[in-house]
């Protein structure tokens, strides 16, 4: 199977986030280029893996901490060993604050044509809510610096639904964004994920969540102003100018193969789901051993990849083909007719697809197909 797309995860961020659960550590300024080495050999080691690549992102962590010339060496290693397609989309996400018109034009020289900036907000009093160390200028600063550096396909990430952060904040974030005009940008509400330091503040009362409905209000209100500024609503967390949708994040959700290295780092191949240690020393100890930093993984059967395709494809805009005998199923069932009358589902020709509010549901519609589906199965039988 050709493998369509790369993930490099670059852990290092210069502070842990009070809300990220992702593999990451701050400091460690002594294990860049070891971690770098690392992830050459791992790249390396797929070495009977297709290509050409189609995308390649790097992913943190924060990538723009990490000195060109080792980036250059992660994503000159990757495209030996694979090669890139002509057009391939390169990302890398880049933190305000970590970055300025040099570093920029660095990474421009390198082949990086995609740029996703970690904004979150546009308020200095919710950034520092977010235990974030940049400003609200900080982060158009690093945006102008992009631009004068000759990038066209700038992305910005957005969170959503913050405990105690007034409707009229999120209007201004995301107003201000809109003003900047990037091509992307990815909203996500705010998850309390375990492990982190907002988890144990929920635990201990310090932290309240937003109620369910006031995260549909604003959700539904960023969907309608950001389709009336020109966005296409292309993914539940997801909007894009026509033509910039995040080619590599499109290639997971349509079931792509992908690769990904580094710690932490999770791949798709050939039906077989695997992912990396989260512990750093312990992913540098394999890289100096010549060893897998494999932590586990499973297989994924007929029934589950079905599934998977219905939930992943609920969430984009060209929803999920359905087959001949699913379309009877869902057409005659009167739980799909109460769906479509609330204006949550479509199912045009062989294709069943969530509406923008919908989106907002997407997880328990997602639940609820799939049971209509399997009930039809069971008739059936």
């Amino acid at each position: 199977m050709t493998v369509f797309g790369l993930y490099i995860h670059v852990p290092f961020c210069p502070q842990i986030c009070p809300y990220c659960a992702f593999a990451s550590v701050a400091g460690r300024g002594e294990s860049h280029v070891p971690y770098t080495g690392a992830v050459c050999r791992e790249i390396e080691s797929w070495r009977h893996l297709p290509g050409p690549l189609h995308t390649v992102f790097f992913g943190g962590g924060t990538p723009s901490q990490v000195e060109p010339a080792l980036l250059q060496r992660m994503l000159e290693t990757a495209r030996r060993q694979f090669g890139l397609v002509s057009g391939a989309e390169i990302t890398i996400e880049v933190n305000p604050g970590t970055v300025d018109r040099e570093r920029f034009a660095q990474l421009k020289r390198l082949g990086f044509n995609r740029i996703s900036i970690g904004a979150q907000a546009f308020v200095d009093a919710d950034l520092r809510l977010l235990g974030r160390i940049h400003s609200a200028d900080d982060v158009e600063q690093a945006y102008l610096a992009a631009r004068a550096s000759g990038f066209d396909n700038v992305s910005f990430d957005l969170i959503a639904d913050m405990p105690g952060v007034s409707e009229a904040h999120w209007r201004h974030s995301l107003e201000r964004a809109i003003d900047l005009a990037p091509e992307h940008l990815s909203v996500y509400s705010l998850t309390i994920e375990e492990g982190t330091i907002f988890a144990a503040r929920k635990r201990d009362g310090r932290l309240a969540s937003v109620p369910e409905d006031l995260q549909a209000n604003t959700l539904q209100w960023t969907a309608r102003r950001l389709i009336e500024a020109g966005y296409e609503h292309y993914e539940v967390s997801n909007y894009a100018r026509p033509g910039y949708r995040s080619r590599h994040n499109w290639g997971h959700w349509t079931g792509a193969a992908y690769l990904g290295v580094g710690l932490g780092a999770h791949s798709f191949i050939a039906g077989e789901r695997f992912w990396n240690t989260r512990d750093l020393d312990a992913y540098l100890a394999a890289g100096a051993a010549g060893q897998s930093p494999r932590d586990g993984d499973e297989q994924i059967d007929e029934d589950t990849a079905r599934q998977e395709r219905l939930w992943l494809g609920l969430r984009t805009i060209e929803g999920v083909a359905l087959a001949p005998g699913d379309i009877q199923r869902v057409q005659s069932n009167p739980r799909f007719a109460e769906l479509q009358k609330a204006g949550y589902s479509v199912l045009e020709d062989d294709r069943l697809r969530l509406t923008d509010a919908g989106f907002l549901l997407a997880d328990a519609l997602g639940l609820e197909l799939e049971r209509i589906l399997e009930d039809g199965e069971d008739a059936a039988a």
